[in-house]
């Protein structure tokens, strides 16, 4: 008499195989867990200096002048506004943990200055 249906050496084969394959997808979630937050970090810091670098473009060229602040308790950001001119260089370095350590992305942009 032919029984259709599976051995019980080709069950346990087939639950070996499926628990392998859930441990190695289980085993990536916390490096993508990582990058998501440290994608969300970056996006913060590329919000936060973009509006320090309108603030900065907005201001007369005589109250440009390089400081520092923190953004949402944990990302710093700090400025150097370059020499006199009719052009001034303008960069902000945001700091922001990430990985375990400091990570300092920069952004650069030029001031025109009236005579």
């Amino acid at each position: 008499m032919d029984r259709g249906g599976f051995t019980l050496l080709e069950v346990v084969l087939a639950t070996a195989l499926l628990t392998v394959g859930v441990l190695a997808l289980a085993s990536t979630a916390r490096p993508v867990a990582r990058l998501v937050d440290g994608g969300g970090a970056q996006s913060l810091v590329a919000a936060a200096a973009a509006a320090r670098l309108e603030v900065l473009r907005a201001a007369d060229c005589g109250d440009l002048s390089d400081g520092d602040t923190v953004v949402a308790g944990r990302y710093r950001l700090h400025w150097t506004v370059g020499a006199g001119g009719p052009l001034r260089r303008v960069t902000v370095f945001a700091t922001y943990p990430w990985a375990g350590a400091d990570r300092i992305e920069r952004f650069d942009t030029s001031v025109a200055c009236s005579p």
